[in-house]
């Protein structure tokens, strides 16, 4: 499963605080600010949790965990009150008795919480950052980049290598239960007394603040927007995926504000197993994509391909969504879509890769549609 990293920082004790959000089994991003890019990024994260995900803490160079994403009613993340997904100012006192948890007179700055457990515990001892990043090294990804941010979500692998050592590094705690966070489960009856169909996240009332007429006025609203329907099998030209993360590193490591990142990466397992056997890339442009965008997310095939496929471009489809392209990328398409590449040995298997879709997106009514207009195979 995927795990997420949260930042514990602030003014009160972080070690207090993971207490707190061990015990209650609930964990709330707080908010400083309505800034599109780290409100709709927020929401976009929440938006693709899923139960038995895993969930750890961060504060000063260690980590805490092991968590796990329960649901609570039907599902495992919720808006904290009403509403909460529209980018607008809320007082305590309009939402005081609407509200899942109270954080006190700031809860507004709370719009989104998950509920999790132990699994099998949280430990009191975190493990530092050196001692983690130097056991497997070479399946951490995003943790190497976690900077300037409330939390981040990690693939199957890394969160597998994260779990691993926490487990290996408290075999006693676990077999004698001691130097574990307690935990109370009172908090997740309280919140299954509301009707949590009214609490449930979408992109909805997010983008009716940041649409002008079919198009969406932000990229990173249309980045949510896209990472919840793909959670939602809601894009059928690109089929069903179950893993969906926004924001993932695609460039060796190198100062953070530098790096790479592709919009949406999408995973699809074998039939019940982890087993990751099909990639999916996805650049968004909220306007027109022209050659260079082509150019953008071929660069990121290969480097999925690289770093996640093993060589099999095969396993990896691709697409860009957009509001519109010009009417002569067919010919830029035709000419620099393709890989020739070779698999396996005795014999030796010579292949092609052309699997890139475009999609044009419009905006109407809170929802997101999809046509496709990849040029057809006889365009050229």
């Amino acid at each position: 499963m995927a795990g997420y990293v949260f930042a514990i920082g602030g003014d009160a004790d972080s070690i207090d605080v993971i207490r707190e959000c061990a015990e209650k089994g609930v964990y709330s991003t707080y908010l400083k600010s309505l800034h599109p890019m780290s409100f709709e990024g927020t929401l976009a994260d929440y938006i693709s949790m899923k139960p038995g995900d895993n969930i750890y803490f961060f504060c000063k160079r260690r980590f805490y965990g092991i968590g796990e994403l329960i649901c609570v009613g039907p599902d495992c993340k919720y808006c904290n009150y009403p509403h909460s997904s529209t980018r607008e100012d809320f007082q305590y006192e309009d939402i005081r008795n609407d509200l899942l948890v109270d954080y006190g007179d700031e809860s507004s700055h709370n719009r989104w919480l998950c509920t999790f457990k132990g699994s099998p515990y949280f430990f009191e001892e975190g493990i530092d950052t050196d001692e983690i990043l130097t056991y497997k090294p070479n399946t951490f990804k995003m943790l190497r980049a976690f900077w300037k941010v409330s939390f981040i979500k990690l693939g199957d692998e890394e969160n597998e290598s994260l779990k691993e050592i926490f487990l290996l590094r408290r075999q006693h705690e676990t077999q004698t239960q001691t130097n574990i966070f307690p935990e109370d489960d009172s908090t997740h009856t309280a919140i299954a007394t509301h009707d949590l169909n009214d609490y449930i996240i979408t992109p909805e009332e997010m983008l009716h603040a940041c649409t002008r007429g079919d198009r969406v006025e932000h990229e990173m609203a249309l980045e949510a927007a896209v990472v919840y329907d793909l959670c939602h099998s809601r894009i059928p030209e690109l089929g069903r995926w179950d893993y969906v993360s926004h924001q993932v590193i695609a460039s060796p490591f190198k100062p953070i504000d530098y790096m790479d990142k592709i919009d949406v990466l999408a995973m699809r397992y074998l039939p019940d197993t982890k087993i990751p056997c099909k990639y999916l890339v996805a650049e968004l442009k909220k306007g027109s994509a022209g050659n260079s965008t082509i150019d953008q997310v071929l660069k990121y095939v290969d480097w999925v391909c690289s770093e996640y496929a093993y060589g099999d471009y095969d396993a990896i489809d691709a697409c860009i969504i957009a509001a519109e392209y010009p009417g002569d990328i067919d010919a830029y398409y035709h000419d620099v879509v393709q890989r020739y590449y070779t698999l396996g040995s005795h014999p030796v298997r010579n292949k092609q890769w052309n699997k890139l879709t475009l999609l044009r997106y419009t905006y109407s009514n809170g929802e997101i549609s999809y046509s496709d207009v990849t040029p057809p195979d006889d365009a050229h």
